[in-house]
């Protein structure tokens, strides 16, 4: 019972940290999107406690933090904060997700981190088309940016001289550093509770018990070597139909993943550093075992994971990598689709396969001022063995929230002219896909750069047993118009004039089973 009040006392200090952050971020990327996550993690940068945020952020914490200690050895004390964005550091899965973490320390001896994971709305660099990682944005190694509660002035000017949004950025770093020092004392205060050892071994018990619970599900699995392909359909630089090959063996002692067969990394921004990966593994191997799972590490060390380096989901620098979110996404619908020939009446037929997201940058001349606007945008999941697609769902590797109108139109100069479902746009079979959404921004300024990112463009998310595929990914302009034409990856960086209507129509999900078969009743269930 104990370790259980101490284990649900951890997940409430990081869910505790998520809020403060959000309360105190300035960009409304932050505040209203919820694009960040918190965490508290061991010296060996193992989750103990991860609030329930974005998965693909944990994997800005697991080579961030055995590199702190590395790099810092014997000069982390209580006060330090440490920052970085390096995706070939560990400390972030591209540039604009900052990570911030602060030691946990009892009695002097350094036993974890409070960490919190931000998306900057931009982080400096190309927001065009970028041929490497130098040219993505600013670039931080691991770094104290608090040295026993003083703030490193120097470092805080140099990030806001290399971003458009200076203020905005100094603003979401604090919210951060605020999240961190919470995390801090809020842990402290649990030691004082209960004690320092009762907190330690409760902690150790804390993640056995998600190994234990992890290897009792395991036991209920099918057995066997499962394989599947799935491709991206552009990197955006030239490079079209790009494979993802997966390998799954299920044994008695654990689940290996083995990615062997996915393309050499390419010149495009879909690059993944490997750590992202690793997360997108252990939310698909999480919610496979026992979505009921503790939010720690323990079930971690029932998988094997295997990703050649130089391949498109373990690059090396400098290969950029801002838009690693889709490929993640598709390395998630290749392991559901080898898990589907184990599992086929537990699996769901493919989402829509992307984060999908428009990014518009410029200056404001009604508020005299730069700004920085990422759009991000759900879609349709796919269809269940008995139940349709939700519709308009962020899915997999995101968890974040729509940015509301009133949020859009009071700090930017755009006017969301339209926010509808895609009808249609779900798979067809005995349980459709969800359907995507359609999103349709008006730039109120002359000289709005827009960058546009997110796959499944070629080909909708696929179907499962005889269920059709989801309608593609498309983007627009002045659609419905005598000069409409479309927008893709390659027109990254346009300036656009004022009145430009840009519209992103998301993918729906695909369908599961034929429609001849039985179809969901009234509230989408089958009988």
């Amino acid at each position: 019972m104990t370790v259980d009040i101490i284990g649900h006392n951890l997940v409430a200090i990081s869910e505790e940290m998520g809020v403060a952050m959000m309360r105190a971020a300035y960009s409304p990327n932050i505040k209203e999107r919820r694009d960040c996550t918190t965490a508290l993690l061991d010296t060996a940068g193992h989750s103990i406690a991860q609030a329930e945020h974005i998965p693909i952020h944990m994997g800005s914490m697991i080579g961030f933090i055995p590199g702190i200690v590395s790099q810092y050895h014997g000069d982390i004390h209580p006060g330090d904060v440490f920052v970085s964005n390096d995706p070939y550091l560990g400390g972030s899965t591209h540039l604009p997700d900052v990570s911030v973490v602060a030691p946990l320390h009892v009695d002097g001896e350094l036993i974890g981190f409070a960490a919190a994971v931000a998306h900057h709305a931009e982080f400096g660099g190309s927001l065009g088309v970028a041929p490497d990682i130098y040219s993505e944005g600013l670039r931080l190694p691991i770094l104290k940016v608090m040295d026993r509660g003083v703030l490193d002035e120097g470092l805080i000017r140099l990030i806001q001289l290399n971003t458009r949004v200076p203020v905005e950025r100094l603003g979401d770093l604090r919210s951060q550093f605020a999240a961190v020092s919470l995390g801090v004392r809020r842990y402290e205060a649990l030691l004082e509770r209960y004690g320092a050892r009762a907190v330690l071994e409760a902690t150790r018990m804390w993640l056995d018990k998600a190994e234990t619970q992890a290897r009792s599900a395991l036991r209920e699995m099918p057995k066997g070597h499962f394989a599947f392909a799935d491709q991206m359909d552009s990197d955006g630089a030239g490079t079209t139909d790009i494979p993802i090959h997966v390998a799954i063996d299920i044994t008695d002692d654990g689940i290996a993943v083995d990615f062997t067969g996915t393309a050499e990394q390419v010149a495009g921004q879909i690059n993944t550093a490997r750590a992202a990966v690793e997360a997108s593994v252990y939310y698909v191997i999480k919610t496979i075992l026992d979505p009921t799972l503790p939010a720690n590490a323990g079930f971690y060390r029932l998988v094997d994971i295997t990703i050649p380096s130089g391949t498109l989901l373990n690059s090396v620098a400098p290969a950029p990598v801002f838009m690693r979110s889709d490929s993640c996404q598709r390395a998630v619908d290749a392991m559901l689709g080898a898990f589907s020939q184990a599992l086929p009446d537990r699996i769901p037929a493919a989402s829509n396969g992307s984060i999908t997201a428009m990014n518009f940058n410029g200056y404001d001349t009604a508020r005299q001022r730069p700004f920085a606007y990422a759009e991000v945008i759900a879609g349709g999941a796919g269809a269940l063995p008995a139940a349709h697609g939700q519709d308009a769902v962020q899915t997999h590797i995101t968890n974040t929230a729509n940015t509301p109108v009133e949020a859009v139109e009071q700090n930017y100069p755009l006017r969301v002219t339209k926010y509808a479902l895609r009808d249609g746009s779900g798979g067809s079979g005995r349980c459709r896909g969800g359907v995507g959404i359609i999103r349709e921004l008006e730039t109120l300024n002359d000289g709005i750069r827009l960058t546009v990112k997110g796959d499944r463009v070629t080909t909708g998310p696929w179907g499962l047993h005889g269920g059709g595929n989801g309608q593609p990914l498309a983007f627009a302009l002045n659609p419905e118009s005598d000069h409409a034409r479309t927008f893709t990856r390659t027109d990254n960086g346009t300036a656009l004039p004022a009145g430009t209507i840009v519209r992103a129509m998301t993918a729906g999900g695909g369908g599961f089973g034929a429609e001849t078969a039985t179809a969901p009743d009234e509230k989408g269930n089958v009988q």
